[in-house]
């Protein structure tokens, strides 16, 4: 059953009608993760949400005047009514006190309530040919004809083109603004570009998603990449990538469900690959920072046992070189500092770190684990030491900064502070400061 199920699947897609399906959906999937990428970095990631349902209004003028549904018309009304959307929110939010925010809701709210009036007006005018415009609303790539492929192909194809041979302005333009003017990039006309791949982006894939869900294909690929890449090119990569898997797994359930809208299924793939990602991605994801959380709570807890462990050596020995090979600390003494110690001791013996106790009242810590405490002990004086006479804290505050940030200090951290400080001897409080040695 599976094997004739997965053959109907391949009958299906190799179908005409599927294959220019397939081929439109993957060309907005490309373009849109592509320029949604930038637009997101460039924190104006409604403002393609805005200029979607702006386009509404454009659509249907361009159908008033026309009479009829033809491509180049459309296309070219939603997108100067998408250029008047963009504009319009740049002029309240650079002319007036609102904020970026509101005037793309201001935006998106009043040109897609004008779009949904004349789109009813049109509906009852009785108009044979208006038949099939409300799927610019909701979408419906089913409905996708070999015309339609050429504009996806341009758009998809300029954008591609433009980003690669401008992405080093790009990146730039993102990052830091003010370089880019200062170097005189055409900044204002590199802004003007991405507005054209944005908007001619949106255009082109309305008919596929709809107005309402066009949004979720350029914001979606990009957050989903941002939890498993950080580097600026593997993200648009992913990105793009994520894209085309989402609309090629869309197109096959719809196939084999053919009442199942395809934008919407596209959408909620991505949106089922997103939750995935937010829960398993490696140190981006919940589970895995959880488990990174917990990890270091563990290794503070322990960390602290140590400390304090060599503390209580420093307070009853005059001499502290060598350490001994073992030595009972009382477990009363512990218990003061780390009240949660006792979980953590059978770890801190598998490490080496703690032996068994002569008896219930101590905790029989060895000499790697005095070592280790003294580790601890020299980073954090050492950081007090850094605060006080570098950053010029108040020595009321720098105790409890140490405390945070001793158990995530690296050696080359350690060793910049001690060149920085002169290798002190003492603290702030007075205290030896440990030497330095490799553990």
């Amino acid at each position: 059953m599976e094997s004739l199920s997965f053959l109907n699947i391949i009958k299906a897609l190799s179908n005409p009608s599927v294959l220019i399906v397939l081929l439109g959906c993957v060309l907005i999937a490309i373009q849109s993760a592509a320029i949604g990428t930038i637009t997101v970095l460039r924190k104006q990631s409604l403002s393609g949400d805005a200029i979607a349902h702006a386009v509404l209004p454009g659509l249907c003028i361009a159908f008033m005047i026309s009479g009829d549904k033809s491509s180049l018309f459309l296309f070219i009304g939603a997108g100067l009514a998408g250029w008047l959307g963009l504009h319009s929110m740049q002029w309240l939010y650079t002319n007036t006190k609102i904020k970026r925010d509101a005037a793309t809701g201001i935006v998106l709210s009043v040109f897609f309530g004008i779009g949904i009036l004349l789109m009813t007006f049109i509906q009852q005018s009785g108009n044979g040919q208006q038949s099939g415009l409300d799927t610019f609303l909701l979408g419906k790539a089913s409905a996708m004809l070999p015309a339609d492929i050429l504009p996806l192909v341009c758009s998809c194809f300029f954008t591609i083109i433009g980003i690669i041979l401008f992405r080093k302005e790009i990146i730039l333009l993102i990052f830091d603004k003010e370089f880019a003017l200062f170097n005189n990039l055409p900044v204002i006309g590199l802004q003007n570009v991405l507005q054209v791949m944005l908007i001619a982006s949106i255009v082109t894939g309305i008919m596929a998603t709809g107005a309402i869900l066009i949004g979720s294909i350029l914001i979606m690929p990009y957050a989903i990449a941002k939890f498993w890449k950080r580097e600026i090119h593997a993200l648009f990569v992913l990105s793009i990538i994520t894209a085309i898997v989402s609309s090629i797994v869309g197109i096959v359930i719809t196939v084999m469900y053919p009442h199942i809208p395809t934008g919407a299924t596209i959408v909620i793939v991505l949106s089922i690959i997103f939750c995935f990602s937010a829960l398993f991605a490696p140190n981006n994801g919940i589970i895995s920072k959880f488990f990174l959380h917990r990890k270091h709570h563990k290794q503070t807890i322990e960390d602290n046992i140590l400390k304090y462990s060599y503390h209580h050596v420093e307070q009853q020995r005059t001499a502290i070189q060598p350490l001994p090979q073992s030595i009972l600390i009382p477990i009363d003494f512990i218990k003061a500092h780390v009240p949660q110690y006792s979980q953590f001791i059978h770890h801190l013996k598998k490490q080496g770190f703690a032996d068994k106790s002569i008896n219930d009242s101590n905790i029989c810590i060895t000499k790697e684990g005095l070592l280790r405490g003294m580790k601890i002990t020299r980073l954090h004086r050492l950081w007090e030491a850094y605060l006080l006479h570098a950053a010029k804290f108040d020595i009321d505050h720098v105790h409890d900064d140490a405390e945070s940030i001793e158990h995530i200090l690296t050696p080359e951290i350690e060793q910049k502070l001690q060149a920085l400080l002169g290798d002190p001897l003492l603290d702030p409080h007075g205290e030896h400061i440990p030497p330095s040695f490799t553990h």
